[in-house]
């Protein structure tokens, strides 16, 4: 955090208390809207993240992310992934099923949902290779989706283009909503 971030915040904080100072009695109310003010305008950076998910004892995740900013705002937590962000997803006996690549990701606690967005990139254990604008990872449901454009390239078969997308979070099942396209990559040149 810079030394201006900090100044700042001194500044508020001063200016709140001096204020709050000038009245006798004060309400549980009143320092329960100070504190929630003060949440909002605290940001907590983190460099070089690495962030273990598990589930039951069973590793589901490694997240690694070059910055990580979480902003411990009560009504809406969160942690942001501006510089970008990799992961690793697991089966239950500990195999890569699948790694993610973006260029950015939002982490919103309450309702456990990461949103990766620009230039999501996903290969899954099949060598099947998922790209797309965007993707919402809904922890608790255990479902990935996006609403996006999606282009899956299925080794070297084929590659499919469509609008929405629905996956476990192994990326091996999943659906698309429209198919807008499908490119057959291993035709047989025999057929001329």
């Amino acid at each position: 955090m810079s030394l201006l971030n900090h100044i700042q915040k001194a500044i508020a904080l001063l200016a709140i208390a001096f204020l709050f100072g000038c009245k006798p009695n004060h309400s549980a109310d009143e320092l329960s809207q100070l504190n929630q003010q003060l949440d909002s305008l605290s940001v907590e950076v983190a460099e070089n993240v690495y962030i273990t998910y598990t589930d039951s004892a069973i590793l589901r995740a490694t997240i690694k992310a070059p910055i990580l900013k979480r902003f411990p705002d009560k009504k809406n937590p969160r942690m942001e992934m501006p510089n970008g962000v990799s992961a690793v997803f697991y089966d239950f006996m500990g195999d890569t099923t699948s790694t993610l690549n973006s260029k950015y990701a939002m982490h919103y606690e309450k309702e456990d949902k990461i949103e990766i967005r620009d230039s999501v990139r996903v290969v899954n254990r099949n060598d099947e290779e998922i790209k797309s604008d965007e993707l919402i990872w809904d922890k608790k449901a255990r479902r990935v989706t996006s609403k996006k454009p999606v282009r899956v390239r299925i080794r070297d078969e084929k590659i499919i283009s469509a609008e929405g997308f629905e996956s476990d979070e192994s990326f091996l099942n999943y659906k698309f909503s429209r198919v807008t396209g499908v490119v057959f990559l291993d035709e047989d040149e025999s057929t001329e």
